[in-house]
């Protein structure tokens, strides 16, 4: 694919061209499978409220998934890692980002990052799917310190 990648359906069409199992939901989002393949982590690939970026969240656990003794620790872990998988970061979709999350430990905890619209290529979306790779790896001591469930 030549040019700009400016709608979901691109984004999912350039994925899917790259190997990746990119499964599109009309007008809302693309899902795709990252990891191993045994157990993949879940992607989606959204557009923000205003259109002028793709976001790129990708769950990791659930915060009820957390040993609660060791939530300060993994909370602190994520925060120090922020530096280390930039552009990604760690993050918490709490009740005030969905409504439908009422108790915390439902709360997903994902990596996410976002790119612009404007002008993004097949070869700008490749390397963000390989930042959010180069993430989940850098990612992993942080998960194994806080999940143990």
């Amino acid at each position: 694919m030549a040019g700009k990648i400016e709608t979901l359906e691109q984004v999912a069409e350039v994925l899917e061209s790259q190997g990746y199992d990119a499964r599109l939901v009309p007008d809302e989002a693309v899902m795709v499978d990252v990891g191993g393949a045994e157990q993949p982590f879940a992607a989606v690939i959204t557009r923000n409220a205003d259109g002028a970026e793709f976001v790129l969240t990708c769950q990791l656990a659930a915060l009820g998934d957390l040993d609660e003794e060791l939530s300060t620790q993994f909370m602190l872990a994520a925060l120090d890692a922020n530096t280390a998988i930039r552009p990604f970061a760690f993050a918490v979709i709490s009740d005030t980002d969905d409504s439908k999350l009422a108790e915390p430990e439902q709360w997903p905890v994902v990596l996410t990052s976002s790119v612009p619209v404007g002008d993004l290529s097949e070869g700008e979306l490749c390397v963000a799917m390989d930042g959010l790779w180069r993430a989940l790896t850098a990612a992993a001591p942080v998960l194994k310190l806080g999940i143990t469930k």
